[in-house]
């Protein structure tokens, strides 16, 4: 098994399929999970005082413990068909480049707890290298990873990561920027499911007028505004620089023989935000440099642990 816990979503692969499901639960005021997954998410917005949803990873860091060992378990038993607790079960997990010690032990409390017997680790950008098939080659791979709220950029050689750069900036960004640009200029307030909705529109349309429903925020009433492709394309723009950035400061910090295999190869993007319309793009301009779109995508960093776990032992936990 091989697992990934995203702040976003929470995937797992293993043998038959790859898995994933929205990493969110609702609990209620004594701590209870009433809801995960799709349901929790569909939930979102519309819960009454009592309940409230809970992200238990946020930037890559477990934030409640006990919470997320009880997503992962049901998760386990969801994709694996099983309905009681897995007993001897094995798992490669990917580790943020970026984590603490203690950040890494709290993740393997979370495997153990869900049931899984024995846990060995990999770094999140090793395994997305082995994931685009790019990782053991002497030849310099530079890797962006696109989070939630979070964007590493890390140059692999040889299966190592040899420069990390990371930056609090990520696909979720757009949307909280869309949510504050809409009820600044326009008076409309909206939900993050509305700003996501207006943020997929924008990458299918070319000078359009998208209608956004919200709600009006002096009055309170409920109203349909507009939010041009221009504006929610303007909204990204900011996040796009962040990222080119990150890549430029790890060239810098690169070997020059590493950023001229670069050069040739160009820059993977991968993670749930790397199709975000109009990145690839300015990256090239931004940077002069080919940039490419890993096919497996979200699922890049667990596909390349699950290869690494079917080869053999990877770096273990501390």
């Amino acid at each position: 098994m091989a697992i990934d816990l995203g702040s976003a979503r929470l995937r797992l692969r293993d043998q038959r399929q790859a898995w994933s499901a929205p990493h969110v639960a609702i609990v209620d005021e004594e701590g209870s999970l009433r809801a995960w997954g799709d349901e929790a998410l569909a939930m979102a917005g519309r819960l009454p005082p009592r309940l409230r949803l809970v992200r238990p990873v946020a930037a890559g860091a477990v934030a409640d413990l006990p919470l997320a060992a009880r997503l992962l378990g049901s998760a386990l038993r969801a994709a694996s068909g099983k309905s009681r607790r897995l007993r001897g079960a094995q798992a490669v997990v990917c580790v943020p480049d970026h984590a603490t010690s203690l950040e890494r032990h709290v993740l393997r409390q979370v495997c153990k707890d869900a049931g899984i017997n024995q846990v060995r680790s990999v770094p999140h950008s090793v395994a997305a290298a082995v994931g685009a098939g790019v990782s053991g080659s002497p030849a310099g791979a530079l890797l962006v990873d696109i989070g939630e709220h979070r964007t590493s950029a890390s140059m692999i050689a040889l299966g190592t990561a040899l420069v990390t750069r990371t930056v609090k900036r990520g696909a979720g960004s757009v949307d909280t920027w869309l949510m504050r640009h809409a009820r600044e200029e326009h008076a409309l307030t909206i939900g993050a499911q509305v700003a996501e909705e207006a943020k997929l529109a924008a990458a299918l349309e070319t000078g359009a007028r998208l209608p956004v429903r919200g709600q009006d925020r002096d009055e309170g009433l409920p109203r349909v505004g507009e939010l041009t492709v221009a504006e929610i394309r303007a909204v990204q723009r900011p996040v796009y620089e962040d990222v080119a950035r990150l890549v430029t400061a790890v060239l810098d910090a690169s070997p020059p023989e590493l950023v001229d295999d670069v050069f040739e190869r160009g820059v993977l993007l991968h993670g749930g935000g790397a199709r975000l319309y109009g990145l690839d793009a300015h990256l090239r301009q931004e940077l002069s440099m080919p940039v490419h779109l890993v096919e497996s995508g979200a699922d890049t960093a667990v596909e390349g642990a699950w290869l690494l776990a079917a080869e053999g032992p990877v770096l273990e936990l501390a």
